[in-house]
């Protein structure tokens, strides 16, 4: 019948090997100095010898401790590497992207050949929603690479790029001083609203949120219909808008935008290392070609 080595066992005799000490072994492997020797004793019955010379709390490895210190430390890499691609297999053949709502032509047009084009063996798949959003499906593995807007609580996110943001209006828009002021806002949680409701309180306006939108785009539109006044990033805007005066509303804010992926899972670090490769590449190629759409 075969016979089959403990891997808690093996890490506690290598310990103690390396250490040469039970107490210190203890306390390396989180188990009382009794549990610890039982450990041993239990590996030294199933392998049919002595592994240690014992002298109180010193500990020396006899011929045959050497002889499986050498396969323990094979064993034990091979435990590890085995454990760490069975948890990086959410990674393995298929990666879902994650993009901010806005920014699928951008995909679509410069970041997905180039993933083909990096990855060649891997199936892609996309993710479109807020950047809150996809963070939260990033935690739950629905999402394994995603462009994000950057907030400062999240410390890891790679940068891509950072632009100003503006409060604009139609060409022919002019605000009635004895009404509110018209307010385009996104219709759920995202960064942008948190700056520019912010922006308005900070202003002290008497504001009414008119119009709503998921969509960037949507927005942009009815501010060019002269329906409200929005926050909008410096890149998407064009000559139909026109600049609220910052004496009159300001953005103290700027929109930094980076790439993200959940940091507390195992990754190849290879294939990590190209995912954030070709998304830099692909953000330079669409700033070459002034066709980057901004995305929160």
């Amino acid at each position: 019948m075969s016979q089959y080595l403990n891997i808690d066992y093996l890490h506690t005799f290598v310990i103690a090997a390396k250490t040469g000490k039970l107490t210190t072994t203890s306390e390396i492997v989180y188990l009382s100095h009794s549990a610890v020797s039982t450990q041993i004793k239990k590996l030294e019955q199933r392998v049919g010898a002595q592994l240690f010379i014992r002298n109180k709390d010193a500990l020396t490895l006899t011929k045959q401790g050497q002889t499986l210190m050498t396969y323990a430390n094979q064993i034990l890499d091979l435990n590890n590497n085995a454990v760490k691609k069975l948890r990086a297999d959410d990674w393995a053949g298929k990666l879902a992207i994650g993009v901010p709502t806005d920014y699928a032509p951008f995909y679509a047009q410069y970041l997905h050949p180039l993933l083909q084009k990096h990855l060649p063996d891997f199936e892609f798949s996309t993710v479109c929603s807020r950047s809150r959003q996809l963070r939260q499906q990033l935690d739950t593995g629905e999402v394994n690479f995603s462009i994000a807007a950057m907030e400062a609580q999240y410390h890891d996110d790679v940068f891509l790029w950072e632009e100003p943001l503006h409060w604009v209006c139609a060409q022919n828009f002019t605000p009635d001083p004895q009404s509110p002021l018209p307010v385009a806002l996104f219709a759920d949680n995202c960064v942008m609203n948190d700056f520019a409701l912010y922006s308005l309180r900070k202003s002290k306006k008497n504001f009414q949120v008119t119009f709503t939108s998921t969509m960037m785009d949507n927005l942009a539109t009815c501010v060019q219909a002269g329906i409200a006044v929005a926050l909008l990033p410096e890149s998407l805007i064009t000559p139909a808008f026109k600049l609220v005066p910052e004496d009159y509303l300001t953005c103290p804010f700027t929109l930094k935008v980076g790439c993200t992926w959940n940091h507390d899972k195992q990754i190849d670090q290879n294939l990590l290392a190209k995912l954030i490769t070709s998304t830099q590449q692909a953000v330079h190629q669409a700033n070459l070609n002034r066709e980057v759409q901004p995305s929160h």
